[in-house]
């Protein structure tokens, strides 16, 4: 006998037993071989009931797979609003794509599905009032109308196959100047093919990319205001080679802008750019842990990753979008985790998350496969591969709540308190936020527009007030300057009220004369993008430690002592890699000491760590290199004390 659950008002069907060759099964053919399974908790199941956790979400309804007629699995989804404003998901599952009303999100409706051919894997996109679906078996790409869907009818009006395309892993379209492209198909190598939309039901070849690698994913967006306004602009998602930009505004000459890598890549699988074009959020399919990676973009010639976060689990991050400032993630085993960029663009704070796959939050390729977060009335789908389609409603915390930022009195931004001011504020006299904005012209915390606001605009007026933060250059110095005179200098922002005292710019510490100033206790490096420095270390001086540094990728860090007596210098970190260490003093060629592997067993240290105590006089200056044992690499931490 078969229970049903009933959630907010919705029929539901139980967990299912899950099984270790169904996990298998759902890896990408990329990562065949690389998956580890935890066998017990894959094939014991779990209680048929809501062993859910969750924070900030809440759960309206959830279709499992025997709601769909039981297909072997479930993956991609997106959603579409009819012009009477009414919502749908578009479920994509291992043998078709089933449309479901979500309007009444605690009572959804299957109103159709359309079939093809079996895949695991399916993408799904919208433009206007027709879905483009494709799979990676056979059959081309599905073009679906769904002008009729308010009266319960979905039909497929033809199946693209334009050139021989049969297959694709992904597709994208570019809704501002209505280009669909095909990503990572069985012709071209791979690589991108445009169609126009002109008419969206019948697509013609616009053109297709000749160089470059074949992309995973990508975003296409077209750029309406600054430097690059008219160009529509490429963010390819390159596996093992990284992030491509690519120009596509002229589909018979695609070029590449510029590409890059960043620390720890393995298989750079899909992201999304953030607000005012600033940052792409980047998820790696293959590091086997949930960090996203954040590249500044203000520059696409020269894009720089600037940080990365997560939440210290080891669950494979997929596929995430971006609202507003929220950005909504799938990380498979760990369900849907939601971050705030409004507070922080670089470190942001998760805020809700919903795990979709109690049995464990483990790198494996089970659980949540994609989300979708653009319905205006803030309903966020998601689709998971074994448990079917989940639809929620977010918490979303008040804007209202986050601190005022540096200058709130200006405004206008214009640098001085003056008449613009006043005007802005006029314009929103009486105003004040519902729990989803903070109004302009509240510059007293009011979260209201009023009386007190124009008050304290009159108290600092004519006063300037210009925004300055660490700008780093391409050659990792630092100057602190406005956001626009860095980036009249390509710099990199590194936030409002940020100073170079505080900032290890990206290049910074890559040679002695750059390097990173270090303080007493821990500080943070990162080899990965380094470069060897000339010459090597004296390894003499510490010879039976294992340094073998083996023209290693190092950082320089500089210190200038502030006691005199024994410094003790590490690079214990248990999360770090094998170092080997080297210092210097006065000078970048005066050695006093190195290390490869320190003899004591350390505490909460990696297996091989570097660490030296040497004497060091107050004021002297001191430089510390860091590398690895036979050229390794990472992160980790150095710790004065």
């Amino acid at each position: 006998m078969i229970r049903t659950l009933l959630i907010a008002g919705a029929i539901i069907t139980p967990l299912l037993p899950l099984n270790e060759s169904n996990a298998q099964s759902f890896a990408p053919t990329y990562a065949k071989g690389k998956l580890q399974i935890n066998s017990k908790q894959n094939k014991t199941g779990i209680d048929r009931s809501l062993g859910f956790t969750f924070d900030n979400v809440i759960l309206k309804s959830w279709l499992d797979l025997g709601a769909f007629g039981n297909p072997s699995n479930g993956n991609d989804c997106w959603g579409y609003t009819s012009p009477s404003g009414r919502e749908y998901a578009i479920m994509g599952l291992y043998n078709k794509v089933s449309i479901v009303e979500v309007t009444s999100p605690t009572n959804p409706i299957i109103i159709g599905s359309i079939t093809h051919s079996g895949s695991l894997w399916a993408d799904i996109k919208v433009y206007q009032d027709v879905a483009y679906v494709s799979n990676e078996s056979s059959g081309g790409i599905d073009i679906i109308d769904l002008a009729n869907v308010d009266s319960g009818v979905v039909s497929l009006v033809q199946r693209l196959t334009t050139g021989g395309i049969s297959s694709a892993h992904n597709i994208a379209v570019d809704e501002t100047s209505g280009f669909l492209y095909i990503v990572a198909g069985n012709t071209n190598g791979g690589r991108l093919i445009a169609f126009d939309l002109t008419d969206p039901r019948y697509p013609t070849f616009a053109g297709s990319q000749s160089n470059s690698p074949s992309f995973h994913d990508a975003q296409i967006i077209t750029y309406t205001s600054g430097p690059y306004a008219g160009r529509q602009i490429c963010f390819g998602f390159a596996g093992g080679s990284g992030l491509y930009i690519v120009d596509v505004t002229n589909k018979s000459n695609m070029f590449t802008v510029s590409q890059t890598t960043y620390s720890g890549l393995n298989y750079c699988h899909q992201g999304w750019v953030g607000p005012n074009n600033e940052y792409v959020y980047i998820n790696d399919e293959l590091d086997y842990i949930a960090t996203t990676r954040v590249i500044q973009i203000t520059n696409i010639n020269n894009p720089v990753m600037v940080g990365d976060f997560g939440w210290g689990v080891n669950s494979i991050d997929h596929n995430l979008y971006i609202k507003g400032n929220i950005l909504y993630e799938a990380n498979y085993t760990s369900g849907l985790r939601v971050f705030d960029l409004a507070v922080d663009p670089v470190n942001p704070p998760m805020i809700a998350f919903y795990d979709t796959y109690p049995e464990n939050n483990s790198a494996n390729f089970n659980g949540l496969w994609s989300c979708f977060p653009y319905f205006d009335s803030g309903t966020i789908i998601g689709s998971d591969i074994e448990r079917g389609l989940f639809v929620w409603e977010i918490g979303i915390p008040d804007p209202c709540n986050d601190p005022l930022g540096a200058c709130a009195d200006d405004i206008d931004g214009d640098g001085i308190i003056g008449v613009g001011d006043v005007l802005s504020i006029i314009e929103n006299w009486g105003v004040c936020g519902d729990g989803t904005f903070r109004p302009t012209g509240d510059i007293d915390g009011s979260c209201c527009v009023d009386v007190s606001d124009l008050l304290q605009l009159v108290g600092v007026w004519d006063s300037e007030c210009i925004i300055t933060g660490a700008c780093c250059a391409s050659d990792g110095s630092c100057t602190e300057l406005s956001p626009a005179n860095c980036a009249a200098i390509a710099g990199y922002y590194a936030g409002d009220s940020t100073t170079c005292a505080t900032t290890n710019c990206p290049g910074a510490g890559d040679e002695c004369n750059n390097a990173v100033v270090a303080q007493l206790g821990p500080n943070n490096f990162d080899t990965s993008s380094a470069t060897p420095s000339s010459p090597a270390p004296d390894e003499s001086q510490c010879s039976g430690t294992y340094m073998n540094w083996n023209n290693s990728p190092d950082v320089w860090f500089i210190w200038e002592a502030e006691f005199s007596g024994d410094a003790l210098i590490t690079t214990c970190d248990s999360s770090s890699y094998d170092t080997s260490m080297a210092v210097y003093e006065d000078t970048c060629s005066n050695q006093i000491a190195c290390n490869g592997d320190a003899t004591g067993n350390g505490n909460n240290c990696q297996s091989y760590y570097s660490e030296v105590s040497v004497p060091v006089t107050l004021g002297n200056t001191y430089y510390i290199r860091i590398g690895g044992w036979q050229g390794a690499t990472g992160t980790g931490t150095l710790t004065i004390q």
